[in-house]
């Protein structure tokens, strides 16, 4: 009895400790099925310029920076827009998702702005270097109309975030919006840094 006792223990203790160690192998973000929420581009330092589709202004560039809120100056640029994302994690660490975006946009400066909205579906994967810290690069297409105003961009995301409690992150890191086809003016935004909030469940 003493022995089956003993074997009962021994193996509940190690089933214990199997459920403990796969706990803390557990990734903090990028599970498989997690689904992240996030507000983006809420701040950074944006770097952007774009020739006017068609005749009108000389090709313009500009420096903006917005300190949690849309950047100064935004409406020049559909790509500044704080964006609403959504990813679902199909395995451990590969995402799927996208953002989308709604705002006026005044392609030639002239207090004309549109109204109009961004989508900008993509893939991503999280590198976790800590239960706190982690990259999760991402990559995709975004799809801006604003009246007459189109354009297909590529779009790269070189995302870090760090995790203060669990479920939540700040997001931070350079981003890249390179037009490749449209009415627009095949646009190059570059965000040196740019900052959001991520949650997930």
């Amino acid at each position: 009895m003493r022995k089956a006792s003993s074997l009962v223990c021994a193996l509940a203790l190690a089933c214990t400790g199997t459920t403990i160690a796969r706990s803390a192998d557990a990734q903090a973000f990028g599970n498989k099925h997690d689904v992240a929420f996030s507000a983006e581009r809420l701040m950074g330092v944006y770097f952007y310029d774009e020739a006017p589709g068609g005749p009108g202004p000389q090709p313009s560039s500009s420096t903006h920076i917005g300190l949690g809120v849309a950047p100064v100056g935004a409406s020049v640029s559909p790509y500044l827009l704080p964006r609403l994302g959504f990813d679902y994690f199909v395995i451990d660490s590969l995402s799927i998702g996208g953002s989308l975006g709604f705002g006026d946009y005044d392609p030639e400066g002239a207090n004309n702005s549109t109204s109009g909205a961004i989508i900008a579906p993509r893939v991503g994967y999280a590198l976790e270097f800590s239960k706190v810290f982690g990259f999760w690069p991402r990559g995709g297409f975004t799809y801006r109309n604003f009246g007459s105003n189109e354009e297909f961009a590529l779009t790269l995301e070189a995302m870090f975030y760090a995790a203060p409690v669990e479920h939540f992150a700040i997001t931070f890191g350079p981003l890249m919006d390179l037009g490749i086809a449209g009415t627009g003016g095949e646009a190059k935004n570059f965000a040196l840094f740019s900052a959001g909030l991520v949650g997930w469940i």
